[in-house]
């Protein structure tokens, strides 16, 4: 059996072999091979011209090739006679593509917007088939000579069969048995090379810089383009700095592909100081919340002291921000009762008598209980809403317990803040297992095993008021008693469930 060597399979190759075949085949019949003309109808004839996806036979070509000018260059050929601005095949084939603007002489494409180079052919004109092994549309499919079916793949799927990382320089690639195991061609014959940047030695697979070489040069080129993005010098020395001190601290890949999440830090910078503030100032812009999203470069700003963190600050910017954000759940239309409270509680923070953290804690159970009975304009809670909403969150009691008493002095009402018992707070607890229940029983059987377990889960809560994780369910067997219930031991004692 002849084994062509690996460096013949390209597609000049290929090209070379497609018309061999035809060659044979013309040699066989005596004559070209026949296919359908598209203007007559007519099967098994000599196609004389192909012209913009349509073939004609040679009495068609009489007909509708006519001789006259050509429009751009004037000579007389053989045009397409309903065409009033026709080109010759030479003007046409000079045109350059009309997408990218690039040469399409040699390998372009006639199509019927125009002349495309051969990239844009393949990757946006030409005709998506359907790939015979992973059956999706694509515009690379093509029938290849090393497969053992003649059925047309995309190129995944050829690659898929013939082609691996390298072990060595990891580029994926055809792979040859070696004693180092499956490795690429050029790492086999050539072995480590030296790096051009570094002269580092590296697999040959590599090409001409080694990995580490390659991401420090793409980050120092994405750094320098990112700096025109700043109009400061000490903003622009700053972002090239953090690189760098990137690049140090989490290597030149991990740098590369990250320091465009973080540029954005530097330009409002550069648009509102013009250099790196103190950390007040950065907190009062970001927000606590904010930094977070660019902690690596407080990170640097930190470690190279360019930066003092102060807790003292970060804290109270943060609950000014959690009480803007509690406030901005009425969308500026918050009841009177909470705007005069959160003045009152103002009051006494600015008297010394609270602080902020407890005026956060005191306007969120209130703001809660507004926002869940969509009390508005001048109106109050009532005690029945006062009465469920401690039901369900009943660990509120002492944080609502002083709005109630403002309430109570400023309005003249008579709302008492009482504590639910622990029968009524079972009662709704043992409710709401029970409508989670009967979602389970009514959904399709049978359960999957996350199911089961949740309904186990629920079962002992409910009929037996012992609560389980489902992690320890996991591990505990269950013994069938008949089609309706199991049995289940925990913690050496058997109980009994319904089965669903």
């Amino acid at each position: 059996m002849l084994v062509w060597p690996s460096f013949l399979y390209t597609s000049y190759f290929i090209k070379c072999m497609l018309y061999f075949r035809r060659y044979i085949l013309f040699c066989q019949l005596g004559t070209r091979p026949k296919h359908r003309c598209n203007s007559c109808g007519n099967k098994n004839v000599e196609i004389k011209r192909r012209y913009k996806d349509d073939t004609y036979c040679a009495n068609c070509y009489r007909i509708w090739f006519v001789k006259k000018p050509c429009s751009q260059c004037g000579e007389i050929n053989r045009l397409h006679k309903k065409e009033d601005f026709a080109v010759c095949r030479s003007c046409r084939m000079s045109q350059p593509c009309i997408r990218c603007g690039g040469a399409a002489v040699k390998d372009g494409a006639n199509t019927e917007y125009g002349r495309v180079c051969q990239t844009c052919y393949q990757n946006y004109f030409k005709v998506k088939k359907e790939c015979f092994e992973c059956g999706e549309f694509k515009r690379n499919i093509s029938r290849y000579s090393k497969l053992s079916h003649d059925y047309a793949v995309c190129t995944s799927c050829y690659q898929s069969h013939f082609m691996q990382s390298c072990s060595l320089c990891g580029r994926y690639r055809e792979l040859v048995d070696t004693k180092q195991g499956k490795i690429c061609q050029k790492c086999h014959e050539f072995g480590e090379i030296p790096c051009d940047s570094c002269h580092k030695l590296m697999p040959a697979g590599m090409g001409k810089r080694c990995n580490d070489c390659y991401w420090s040069q793409r980050l120092k080129h994405e750094a320098k383009i990112n700096t025109y993005l700043l109009s400061s010098t000490l903003m622009k020395q700053a972002y090239t700095d953090f690189s760098e001190w990137f690049m140090v601290n989490k290597g030149s890949m991990t740098a590369a592909l990250k320091h465009n999440n973080f540029i954005d830090f530097f330009v409002r910078c550069d648009e509102l100081w013009g250099n790196i503030p103190n950390y007040e100032s950065l907190v009062q812009e970001f927000k606590p919340n904010g930094l977070r999203e660019y902690l690596t470069v407080l990170r640097w700003l930190i470690k190279t002291k360019q930066v003092v963190v102060d807790l003292k600050i970060k804290d109270q910017i943060a609950e000014d921000e959690r009480i803007a954000n509690l406030l901005a759940k009425f969308d500026d239309n918050a009841p009177d009762c909470i705007s005069t409270y959160h003045q009152y509680l103002d009051q006494k923070l600015l008297n010394g008598k609270t602080s902020l953290k407890s005026v956060r804690l005191a306007l969120q159970p209130a703001i809660d209980l507004c926002t869940k009975y969509d009390i508005k304009g001048s109106h109050t809670p009532s005690q029945e809403q006062l009465d469920g909403y401690l039901l369900v969150k009943h660990g509120q009691y002492s944080a609502l317990y002083g709005f109630i008493a403002f309430l109570n002095k400023s309005y003249g009402l008579n709302l008492a803040c009482n504590k639910p018992s622990k029968d009524d707070v079972q009662k709704l607890k043992k409710k709401e297992i029970e409508q989670k229940m009967m979602v389970l029983y009514d959904q399709p059987k049978p359960l999957s095993d996350k199911d089961e377990l949740l309904w186990i889960q629920m079962s002992m809560s409910y009929f037996h008021q012992v609560d389980i994780q489902v992690k320890t369910l996991k591990t505990l067997p269950t013994e069938p008693y008949d089609e309706d219930i199991f049995k289940i031991v925990f913690n050496q004692k058997e109980y009994w469930l319904p089965k669903i």
